[in-house]
């Protein structure tokens, strides 16, 4: 018996001795970004694509994200570079709409899914090309006019008409989900 318990402290003193390595001296050989992705893998990914975020700071890829959630139909606020409440509700919102998810961060299937459309045909120099909605309208089987890339009253009226029969708000507004009906009319037939 005495020996039973001698072994039982011996072994609870070797436990208590890995854990100690492994909270002081662990962290340091495998670096505190690898840590924090263990705890928190949505806000590590989110570090690795937009960098540092400090609240009220200016950062050019939360600027560059404000930008294309407002090109995809997202109010973000303002779009000023600083990640606020409109912004993250924005994600949020893109994130439900994707059925990815709603973690409120920009981990990398958010930011993967967004660059799925801002790289599609539909989007030139990181804004949306009238030329490309109206050649996909025409693709369609809808008239726009003349394609010369303004989106006047006739591709405004195509739009419409594209948004109701797809059963879409008809608004005349490109948000995502007549981007995502478009898309399928372009040239270069994006695929997810």
């Amino acid at each position: 018996m005495p020996g039973t318990v001698n072994n039982l402290c011996y072994y609870n003193l070797m436990r208590l001795s890995l854990l100690f390595f492994l909270l002081i001296f662990l962290p340091g050989l495998a670096g505190c970004d690898r840590l924090y992705g263990l705890l928190n893998r949505p806000a590590a990914e989110e570090r690795q694509v937009l960098g540092t975020v400090v609240f009220n700071e200016y950062n050019a890829r939360v600027a560059q994200l404000q930008k294309y959630l407002k090109l995809l139909g997202y109010k973000v606020g303002r779009a000023d570079g600083k990640f606020g409440q409109g912004s993250r509700d924005a994600v949020a919102q893109f994130q439900g709409d994707e059925g990815l998810k709603v973690t409120r961060l920009v981990d990398k299937p958010t930011w993967e899914r967004i660059q799925y459309y801002i790289q599609s045909p539909l989007v030139k120099k990181d804004m949306l090309s009238g030329l490309a909605v109206q050649k996909a309208l025409l693709k369609a089987g809808y008239d726009p006019g003349t394609l010369d890339g303004q989106l006047g009253p006739r591709a405004q009226s195509a739009l419409r008409q594209f948004q109701k029969n797809n059963d879409l708000t008809p608004d005349g507004l490109v948000g995502l989900e007549t981007f995502r009906a478009l898309i399928k009319y372009t040239t270069k037939n994006v695929t997810r």
